[in-house]
Parts: C-alpha cells; structure tokens; sequence
C-alpha cells in the first residue's frame, strides 16, 4: 500500500527499528518495504555504496578522520543519476533472487 508515493526500504539495523523511527515514518506517511532478517545482498549500502567508496579509498593514508569524511562525501556527492538507476536495478534482481528461492539459502554476485 502506497500512501504517499514513496516506499522506504532499510534494513534491519536495530536504530531503525526504534519505535521513534517508526512513529516518524508513520507521521509522515510513508510505507516500508520491510527486510529479510540476515539479508545483506538485499542492502543498497552493502552491495552498492560501501563497495564503491571502499574502491575509491582502498591504499589511501589520509592524516585525520576529516578528511576521510570529506573524501566520503565527495564520493557520495559524485554518484550520477545513472549510478542510482544502476542500483536500483540490481536491488529489483537481487529481490527476484529472493523471490524465486522461497526462502532457500542463494548467493549474489557482487556486481
């Protein structure tokens, strides 16, 4: 049931499972797309950005947390609209997989 046009899909951390996530999610009317207990190849972050930042950081010595962040952010802020697309059409392959396993174990490639 869509209410307001959006679905929100997270994952299982527990800070968004607070009931005080969940009461501000529910003001403002938005639906969630609940997710599989121990299903990481179904978390955006997982199988899409954390890889991509860890490419572009991988053999860099930065001299304070800062600039870490700020590097991060930069990364972050470069994602292209076709680099969104791309994850989202992967996350709809990933969600088939599941799917089509009825609740079998099943692994993901990583691209």
């Amino acid at each position: 049931m869509r209410r307001n046009g959006w679905i929100l899909h997270q994952d299982n951390e527990p800070a968004h499972n607070v009931l005080s996530v969940k009461q501000f999610l529910a003001n403002k009317n938005i639906t969630l797309l609940e997710h599989l207990p121990y299903s990481p190849d179904l978390a955006h972050c997982d199988f899409f950005l954390f890889p991509k930042i860890k490419s572009v950081l991988k053999g860099t010595n930065f001299v304070s947390v800062e600039n870490v962040k700020a590097k991060t952010a930069e990364i972050i802020s470069s994602l292209t609209e076709h680099d969104l697309r791309n994850c989202f059409e992967h996350w709809q392959h990933r969600m088939q997989l599941c799917v089509n396993s009825e609740e079998n174990y099943f692994k993901c490639n990583r691209s």
